[in-house]
Parts: C-alpha cells; sequence; structure tokens
C-alpha cells in the first residue's frame, strides 16, 4: 500500500532529546520521501512555537504539516490554522486554582510559547540549558497572557497522588492527563493536559479530513503515552525501540532506538531511493 503521510512524533522519535536535528540517514530519508510527494507531519506535545523553533529545521529540513500540543492545534506549513481546541476558561480555573494550593508548577502553552502562571523558578531550572531545543517557559506569574488568547494545553508537575484529589474536584471536566515522566521531584510525576477528547489521533484525523488522505495510508511513529492515539489512527502505527513499554504493546512494528538506525529503515522500505 503507498503511503502518503509520514506522521512522526518530534522528541525521541524525529530528533533524540536534546540533540539539534535527527540523524543524517534520518534526514535524508525524510529529503527523499518529500522529493518522492510523501508529506512529514511532526504530532508533538510542543505548542507551535517551540516546535518551530527546535533544531531540526535550521538543518534544511521542514514539516508540511503539524499536530501540536497533543491535537489542540493543527497547521500547515505556513503556519496556517487547520483545526484547533484550546483549553476553556472553564479548564483553566480549576487548573490555576488546584495547583495554587499547594504551589504545584503549572505553564501554559500560547501561541508564542510556554507562560509559568505558577512555579516559574522552578520551572525554569527544571528545564535548564534547553535553550537549542525551543523548550523555553516565560515568565506568566501575572496570569494575563489568557486574556488576549486561551492556551492550547498545559504542563504541570505534581506529586503521585494529586491527580486522584484533582479528579475528585474537577473530574467532571473531562480533562486530558497524560503522565509524561518522573524525576521532576522524587515522588512526583509530570504531565501534559489538554481539553476533553483531545488527542495525537483525533488531531491527525482531522488532519487527514482537511487534505483527503485516507488514514490508511499515513504511517505513524511514537515514543510516548501521548503517541498512543497516533498510532491507533493510522493505517502503520510503529513504536520506537525507545518507546515505553505500554506503546510497543499497541503498535504494529516496533522500530530501532531514535539514538541508532530510527526511523531510517522505515524511510527506506516506504520510501526507497530511486
Amino acid at each position: 500500500m503507498p503511503y502518503q503521510l509520514l506522521a512522526v512524533d518530534y522528541d525521541n522519535t524525529l530528533v533524540p532529546f536534546g540533540e539539534t536535528g535527527p540523524r543524517p540517514a534520518v534526514a535524508e530519508g525524510i529529503r527523499r520521501m518529500q522529493a518522492g510527494g510523501g508529506r512529514l507531519v511532526v504530532c508533538t506535545g510542543r505548542c507551535l512555537a517551540a516546535l518551530n523553533a527546535a533544531g531540526a529545521w535550521r538543518q534544511g529540513l521542514h514539516y508540511d504539516y503539524a499536530v501540536c500540543s497533543n491535537g489542540a492545534c493543527v497547521v500547515d506549513s505556513a503556519g496556517t490554522v487547520l483545526a484547533k481546541t484550546p483549553l476553556t476558561g472553564e479548564d483553566m480555573y480549576a487548573l490555576v486554582d488546584f495547583c495554587e494550593d499547594d504551589d504545584y508548577p503549572l505553564e501554559f502553552a500560547f501561541s508564542d510559547g510556554y507562560y509559568a502562571y505558577i512555579g516559574y523558578e522552578d520551572l525554569r531550572r527544571y528545564y535548564g540549558d534547553l535553550s537549542q531545543t525551543g523548550l523555553i517557559v516565560h515568565d506568566g506569574e501575572d496570569q494575563d497572557r489568557h486574556l488576549t488568547e486561551m492556551p492550547t494545553a498545559a504542563f504541570l508537575a505534581m506529586p503521585d497522588g494529586a491527580l486522584t484529589r484533582f479528579a475528585a474536584k474537577y473530574g467532571y471536566l473531562g480533562i486530558v492527563f497524560v503522565p509524561l515522566h518522573a524525576g521532576y521531584r522524587p515522588g512526583w510525576t509530570v504531565y501534559d493536559v489538554m481539553h476533553r477528547g483531545v488527542n495525537k489521533g483525533l488531531g491527525l484525523q482531522g488532519l487527514c479530513r482537511a487534505i483527503g488522505v485516507p488514514p490508511e495510508q499515513v504511517a505513524a511513529a511514537g515514543d510516548g503515552a501521548n503517541d498512543l492515539e497516533l498510532l491507533q489512527a493510522a493505517g502503520l502505527g510503529c513504536a520506537m525501540g525507545n518507546a515505553v513499554p505500554g506503546l510497543k504493546a499497541a503498535a504494529d512494528r516496533i522500530l530501532d532506538d531514535v539514538r541508532a538506525e530510527g526511523l531510517a529503515p522505515l524511510l527506506t522500505e516506504l520510501w526507497p531511493p530511486v
């Protein structure tokens, strides 16, 4: 079956986290794919500004479409918004109210970047020197950035067990929490947070409808828990060798580690050299 789109996560799928671009064989495969008419869709938890600031695009690569903020914002290469499902005012109130009580770090994703509404200094220390990755947090503790634009997603850190308390108070909202990893502090987890029902798979489906591509003609790859729906929405769903176990269990195929061959063999198979 011919594939028209390659839909991939950015960090630790397309590009090893902390590095400025994909490995040479992957970059070569993407250029070959695009030259042959295939299109690259980057499906990421990053907001659009953080994706556009990423190092891969300074190496002569480009994406054809992007599914940002875990599916909440879908754009084409010119930045034209094709679909958007931002957090609501009620979502934001619940998150800020809950996190302020115990000073849990909380930031929101806007079109121009991340704004920390709570715990700016903590989040800045957490990110450290990631300026080359585009993951830069701005001081938003005046809590007024949303007065001109609603955010597409949030990112927060809280201790294990806090999510149960949030659900008891605000579970009726159906806000989506995707655990990213532990390690913010001992016994804490960091989360991507989206409006009810939002995920990368939903974003990809919306893109396919907008551009007239059948989902079965999409190959997808990812490494994290937030990539599950993405793989399920594609005709071919692949998990990286460095993916979390749950994603590997749901994948049609397991690829190599992102720091080894990564996506390169898949690109050669689906879009072979002429």
